[in-house]
């Protein structure tokens, strides 16, 4: 998988966390694993780097940048920093486990010309979603407007997905939006005519962990977002 994909982890103070990632590849992978980038831009003592020395040296590539650019800017770094044709998204607090089956998941991407993006599941979790507007209310509900086999195509996906890196750099994540960022990515791809799908035979564990001392800011990125595209609200359902 050298030559083909690129698994890019941005992480911020989850060193352990982006350790143990990196140590999932290996264990499933091992010579036959994709390239490994990470981009962390946290406190120096917290650094993956500075924690995890053994796991950092594991890793193809290593960017560290100023404190807290963001997970958006952090997102299209990771994009620009190579040169495989596919490319792998989880965060950081992920696992590769025997569910995933990257090579398939790649392989299916490669096979179907009607895919772009095609997501796994997290856990049992981010299943797939549509995007429509009603009024000025942004709705996201599960469903999906096409299956074959165990894929779904629609609009909205999670975290852990494989996708053509020329068509990640042509969308790209708003890098004023630290967070918030997904379903404003996943909006303007739906506009573009992205092909996103999720295979539900495939997944990556998830054990949620919050980084220590880091402040969201959720209201105010979804603020800038709903005023970015003209809306009032979103509503998951």
């Amino acid at each position: 998988m050298r030559n083909q994909a690129t698994f890019c982890i941005k992480t911020i103070h989850r060193p352990h966390c982006c350790a143990a990632l990196v140590r999932s590849i290996y264990d499933h992978y091992g010579d036959h694993r994709p390239l490994i980038h990470v981009l962390d831009d946290g406190k120096p003592e917290l650094r993956f780097s500075a924690v995890c020395p053994d796991e950092a040296a594991m890793v193809d590539r290593l960017i560290e940048t100023k404190y807290d650019i963001g997970l958006s800017a952090g997102r299209n770094r990771l994009l620009n920093s190579g040169d495989t044709p596919i490319v792998v998204f989880a965060d950081d607090d992920h696992l590769v486990t025997n569910q995933t089956r990257l090579p398939e998941l790649i392989g299916t991407l490669n096979k179907h010309h009607d895919l772009d993006l095609l997501a796994a599941l997290s856990n049992n979790d981010e299943r797939p979603r549509m995007l429509r507007v009603d009024g000025r209310t942004l709705r996201i509900a599960f469903g999906s407007y096409r299956q074959r086999h165990s894929i779904r195509w629609c609009h909205y996906v999670g975290n852990c997905f494989v996708a053509y890196r020329d068509i990640l750099r042509a969308i790209r994540w708003d890098e004023s939006l630290k967070v918030e960022e997904h379903w404003d990515f996943f909006w303007r791809a739906k506009i573009a005519g992205m092909n996103v799908a999720v295979d539900v035979n495939h997944s990556f564990k998830h054990e949620h962990v919050d980084p220590p001392g880091y402040q969201r800011r959720r209201p105010e990125f979804l603020k800038a977002g709903l005023d970015k595209h003209g809306l009032e609200k979103v509503m998951w359902r």
